[in-house]
């Protein structure tokens, strides 16, 4: 081989690992940096993925009128969605939004009893949540329920712009968890 042929050897593949190197860091969600391009689209406070089905619950474990009466309180969870794959910016977020949730929401906002979940997508009991909130990268979202029901949900799309401020962080997450409560 001559030496030009080399070099066009040499500098097509370095040209395909470079594309295929761009390629794989766009598709991890949590270090693109430009957040959750297609959950842009999602506009906070839109109706509620339908409620799974419940199963069938034996008659001895049936709840008791009071249970019942208590399963119909008013909840919001805070969600942060994750998959196995975590870099530091997703832990980071966990973090502040776990904090966020228990510093603005400790007692009832309006009668909603707020609490925090992770959930990992990556696990087969929670792959419907993909589908459910059209997630496209770790998500922050804020779901309402009364009782099992399901009602308004919003994903909060500037958690990984604010994630170098964690005031302003934590203050966006319980501004936005206070809209889709008041219904706004």
């Amino acid at each position: 081989m001559t030496p030009p042929a080399k070099t066009v050897k040499y500098t097509l593949l370095a040209f395909v690992a470079v594309s295929v190197g761009v390629a794989v860091y766009k598709a991890l969600p949590c270090c693109s940096g430009d957040g959750a391009p297609a959950a842009a689209a999602v506009e906070a406070a839109v109706p509620a993925p339908a409620a799974p089905a419940a199963a069938a619950v034996p008659a001895a474990k049936r709840k008791k009128p009071a249970a019942v009466k208590a399963a119909q309180a008013k909840t919001a969870v805070v969600y942060y969605f994750y998959t196995n794959a975590r870099c530091s910016s997703c832990t980071t977020i966990e973090a502040y939004t776990r904090e966020a949730v228990s510093k603005h929401f400790a007692q009832p906002y309006k009668g909603w009893r707020v609490e925090f979940r992770g959930v990992n997508i990556d696990e087969k009991a929670n792959e419907h949540f993909t589908r459910d909130y059209w997630l496209s990268s770790k998500s922050v979202v804020v779901q309402k329920f009364e009782g099992e029901k399901a009602l308004e949900w919003g994903m909060l799309k500037s958690v990984w712009q604010l994630l170098g401020d964690k005031e302003k962080f934590m203050d966006y997450v319980a501004s936005e968890t206070r809209k889709v409560l008041d219904g706004a």
